[in-house]
């Protein structure tokens, strides 16, 4: 199986908005230059609890500049039955890229791949602005989103950048000294020291 690290968010959802969210996520893709033809058919919320929504949309070939990345869609569901701590239904919608494809021998984001990580979370983040969009690997797949939902305050640094909302600050006040951070008056940049060796949001457009 291979590893994916993943560009991830959550947005709270009903019945009476699933389709509206379906419908924003396939017009992020679009935007990136992503084929969204899997997320326009008909997805329905019934199939929630089953994890089948979005879950077998394929890879697609992605020309970053020459260098050729498989990155895959993705979409699912988290329902108060499976997490105890959820008052509501929230939906994660990713984009998964093969580790080995983006990062080097040592585990960084190759110099060639950082800008188009970073500005496809800004995108995301632009237009999914409910829980902070968080780039992760196969360890922490999740696990951020998951500590906000449940208070675990460990858990809350278990990403390798992330653009967080304003209304997080009090929550991600105190940041390991392992992280870049930037605050603006809307935004929270932060960036794994390890992964990016310098803050993307200095040095890309």
């Amino acid at each position: 199986m291979s590893e994916y690290s993943q560009i991830q968010t959550c947005i709270k959802s009903n019945p009476e908005n699933f389709k509206d969210v379906v419908k924003q996520f396939a017009e992020v893709l679009n935007s990136l230059g992503l084929d969204s033809k899997y997320f326009i058919t008909d997805q329905e919320w019934e199939l929630l609890h089953t994890l089948l929504v979005g879950g077998d949309a394929e890879e697609q070939l992605f020309n970053n500049g020459g260098y050729q990345l498989h990155i895959r869609p993705y979409m699912t569901g988290w329902t108060p039955q499976e997490i105890k701590e959820l008052q509501d239904t929230w939906i994660e919608v990713s984009l998964l890229f093969l580790t080995v494809e983006i990062e080097n021998r040592i585990g960084q984001i190759k110099d060639e791949h950082k800008p188009l990580v970073w500005a496809m979370m800004e995108k995301f983040s632009k237009e999914f602005t409910e829980s902070g969009v968080f780039f992760t690997n196969e360890v922490s797949d999740g696990r951020p989103w998951e500590a906000l939902i449940s208070g675990e305050k460990e858990g809350i640094w278990e990403f390798d950048a992330a653009i967080l909302p304003e209304f997080l600050s009090h929550t991600y006040k105190d940041c390991p000294t392992e992280m870049f951070i930037s605050i603006n008056a809307n935004t929270i940049f932060v960036a794994r020291k390890s992964i990016w060796r310098t803050e993307p949001w200095l040095t890309i457009d």
